[in-house]
């Protein structure tokens, strides 16, 4: 079946705008690709920024499912939680190959179309895992010093640094490609247990 004109312009911005940057992409080239007329972004996006903004939200939706999805596991304790939801980014992750390239771009350079969207999404991930090592330390899962603001983000990093450096890893660790899974039982097992209460 045939996919709408939406749809289309959508996966084809997200490859483009990843790959280039939001300002190096026109709207010309967008619908040049996608074989429509250029009009077709103001009738559903109403300007490249708009498109840009869609993409984003595409782009981040999975991970805010994954929170959600989490959030509704009941019982688990603050390690299960957090095994859970790194399962949970792998699958996103192998699913949206340009969500971390987006993310990054945004933290690093912001574009007044889409800094406020990736920041707003953040602090969501952000605030789930401040929340579960915060109800770790109290149900004495986990230390009772910790400086939970500065592990939240520590282990945040962590988990997203294996696909930031995803080029890199591949000229490094050439047999390690699919290890996502390994990887993040490698980091929630060390770190983890390393923050254990004794």
């Amino acid at each position: 079946m045939e996919k709408d004109t939406r749809t289309k312009l959508i996966e084809i911005a997200t490859k483009l705008f990843a790959t280039k940057g939001f300002f190096a992409v026109s709207v010309r080239e967008v619908t040049s690709i996608a074989q429509v007329n250029v009009s077709a972004i103001s009738y559903y996006f109403q300007s490249k920024e708009g498109l840009y903004q869609e993409v984003l939200k595409n782009q981040l939706k999975p991970v805010l499912e994954a929170l959600d999805l989490v959030e509704k596991q009941i019982g688990l304790s603050a390690m299960e939680r957090f095994r859970f939801f790194a399962n949970q980014v792998a699958k996103v992750h192998l699913n949206y190959p340009y969500l971390t390239r987006f993310m990054m771009n945004e933290v690093t350079s912001p574009t007044e179309y889409g800094g406020a969207i990736v920041e707003n999404q953040s602090s969501k991930v952000y605030r789930f895992i401040y929340q579960t090592i915060k109800a770790g330390v109290e149900d004495g899962e986990f230390k009772s010093d910790l400086d939970i603001p500065h592990t939240a983000f520590s282990l945040a990093g962590m988990i997203i640094f294996y696909f930031v450096t995803k080029p890199i890893r591949r000229k490094i660790m050439p047999n390690k490609e699919n290890s996502v899974d390994a990887y993040l039982t490698n980091v929630l097992k060390n770190y983890l247990y390393g923050i254990a209460s004794e």
